[in-house]
């Protein structure tokens, strides 16, 4: 039988203090999600025939916090970002983080996928806890938000030339993204922010 802290339930994503320069260690993701969370990761990507061993994974050893282009940020603290074929993973988990207002959340930036005409398609796997994936385009009226629950709703795809972001709905979520046929595209030029929001 897990103890509570192994199932990440119980476990308050704001009494993770062991951040170093505002990662999370191992202990941290132990605490937070459950003793678990690499083998998580691995299942649908071993499922996906991605991988077929665990460690062909390059889990980080402290995760990593993106800054994006124009002040755009994203909360999630990733713990894998690899090339693996010809396909992109990422894993992240996402909780409560201070605002300037005070106010704690979690959310990734708002972007969308575009590269030379290519049909950029983004899986979303929702394997602990919950969030809200917020969808839309330049030429709807108004977005489209999709609550994904481990368990309940866990996987979306987000469609080419759509803009998103994550939010947790609360305590936290452990997300894994794939990104089919993208490994080629530079880094740089993976993600497209929004410069302005659709009317």
């Amino acid at each position: 039988m897990a103890i509570r802290a192994e199932t990440g339930q119980g476990v308050s994503p704001e009494k993770i203090d062991k951040e170093v320069n505002g990662s999370l260690i191992h202990e941290d993701l132990v605490q937070l999600i459950g003793s678990d969370y690499k083998e998580l990761i691995f299942q649908p990507l071993k499922w996906l025939k991605v991988v077929d061993h665990i460690s062909q994974l390059n889990f980080k050893k402290q995760t990593e916090r993106h800054i994006k282009q124009n002040g755009h940020k994203s909360d999630g603290h990733y713990i894998l970002e690899q090339k693996i074929n010809n396909h992109r993973v990422f894993a992240y988990i996402l909780k409560p983080e201070p605002e300037e207002n005070g106010e704690p959340i979690g959310r990734t930036s708002e972007h969308m996928h575009s590269f030379e005409g290519r049909e950029v398609v983004e899986h979303y796997f929702l394997l602990r806890g919950s969030m809200d994936l917020v969808m839309d385009n330049e030429n709807e009226d108004s977005a489209r938000v999709i609550q994904l629950e481990s368990g309940r709703l866990s996987h979306l795809m987000v469609p080419p030339e759509t803009y998103h972001q994550a939010e947790i709905v609360k305590d936290f979520a452990l997300v894994l993204v794939v990104m089919p046929d993208t490994a080629d595209i530079p880094d740089e030029q993976l993600h497209v922010p929004r410069t302005q929001k659709a009317a």
